[in-house]
């Protein structure tokens, strides 16, 4: 976390320009500690220094995390409004890397992660064609140039069905961002939806042949 003093803008996705989208993660580099911003209900949007927000976390960790039980807590009035909330948790992503070199600019993967939907509206992932699904795989969201794109789609060959939530994927994506693709690689996360079917990819989609139409979900 930054150590700056000056205002940053933190709003729920899709309502506005903000410096940070709403939900949004801190990741520890192996995965395992995740610490994510909010909002409060009725109010969509606050700004806050960076390094308020670093003080904060070190109190949840010394508080939470350093003593027993170490399950993590949440710390609510945060903002100059106070309407952010941090929460901090342990988290367990599968998530599978691959070699050097493989993976996709970061710049353009934090774009891509930043602008994906993160709510937990219940979904039904599966065909087109079967009347239950509501967000048709496989799901792909792609940078202008191609460079970073996300790929949600079943573990196994053949036509998949699951259900989930956005903000579970998100997670997962947010996940292959930290531990892959900041150090050059591609990656994905297994074990997504309810019945553990699904599977996010973060790749350069110049070096696959997965079409690369934007198909970004709005549910």
């Amino acid at each position: 976390m930054s150590s700056d003093r000056f205002l940053v803008s933190f709003g729920e996705r899709g309502t506005g320009e903000y410096d940070g989208p709403l939900p949004f993660r801190y990741l520890s580099h192996d995965g395992l500690c995740a610490i994510d911003l909010a909002h409060v209900s009725g109010i969509m949007s606050d700004v806050i220094a960076p390094v308020d927000l670093k003080v904060a976390a070190r109190l949840l960790i010394s508080i939470c995390v350093s003593q027993a039980p170490n399950e993590g807590g949440i710390l609510t009035g945060l903002g100059q409004n106070k309407a952010l909330a941090m929460r901090i948790m342990p988290y367990r992503p599968t998530v599978k890397c691959g070699p050097d070199g493989s993976g996709p600019p970061w710049v353009s993967c934090r774009d891509i992660v930043d602008s994906m939907p993160a709510n937990n509206k219940a979904q039904v992932f599966g065909p087109k064609e079967d009347g239950r699904t509501t967000v048709p795989l496989p799901w792909k969201y792609t940078t202008a140039r191609q460079r970073c794109g996300v790929l949600v789609d079943g573990t196994e060959p053949g036509e998949t069905i699951d259900t989930g939530n956005w903000y579970k994927i998100w997670a997962a994506a947010n996940a292959v961002e930290f531990m892959c693709t900041q150090l050059g690689k591609d990656g994905n996360a297994t074990s997504l939806g309810d019945n553990k079917q699904l599977i996010v990819e973060l790749k350069d989609m110049r070096r696959t042949n997965t079409p690369t139409d934007e198909s970004i979900a709005t549910s």
